[in-house]
């Protein structure tokens, strides 16, 4: 997918980091960073505009690799692809709570990280393909419009009230209006009207 470029990659094996970097440029995507601790991840990710992390479990420092993309989520949720030589159940069970979307057990080669890379993005990124339903647009103001699409990128009223400048109260007021001039009696019956 077009646009959906950048991987941070969090590995503190520099070989292994090296060689991940390596491939991922080859694939065509491009490597932003690599970060080997927590701080670092942090770090790359606050000064990137990041679209997939590819992050092993095992990293230098006080917080694991689940633990990093447990914090780097409250940021801002992207896809994970998590690496690992391990693959117990009580580890499963801890990347399953997180927003993973794909996990490959070492050694990987080129032709798995491609898949899980491209399916990550793919499934993650997918509602901003779909087609708009532009006749379904023609009934809203300028504001509602923005706040519909807010709305179908999973942002909520606070959220949209920050993005927007405006009142929470402002924002609900918005919705009601929108739900009654829609006809539709959810949030998610909306979004499916947007997306033809």
């Amino acid at each position: 997918m077009e646009g959906y470029k950048n991987i941070l990659i969090i590995e503190d094996e520099l070989l292994i980091a090296q060689d991940l970097s390596y491939l991922v440029e080859d694939l065509g995507f491009k490597c932003i960073g690599i970060a080997k601790n927590y701080e670092r991840a942090m770090f790359l990710f606050n000064t990137n505009d990041v679209h997939l992390i590819l992050c092993d479990i095992n990293i230098e420092g006080d917080k694991d690799g689940i633990e990093t993309v447990f914090a780097l989520n409250k940021i801002k949720k992207i896809p994970v692809i998590y690496l690992s030589a391990y693959s117990d159940q009580e580890l499963i069970k801890r990347i399953t709570d997180s927003s993973t979307f794909g996990y490959l057990v070492k050694p990987y080669n080129e032709r798995s990280l491609e898949v899980a890379i491209n399916m990550a993005i793919n499934k993650f990124y997918q509602n901003e393909f779909k087609a708009v339903n532009k006749d379904f647009l023609s009934n809203f103001t300028s504001r509602e419009i923005e706040i519909i699409k807010l709305l179908a990128a999973g942002k909520s009223s606070l959220e949209i009230a920050d993005i927007l400048f405006i009142s929470p109260q402002t924002v609900s007021k918005h919705r009601s209006n929108i739900l009654k001039k829609s006809g539709c009696k959810s949030s998610t019956e909306l979004i499916h009207h947007y997306y033809q």
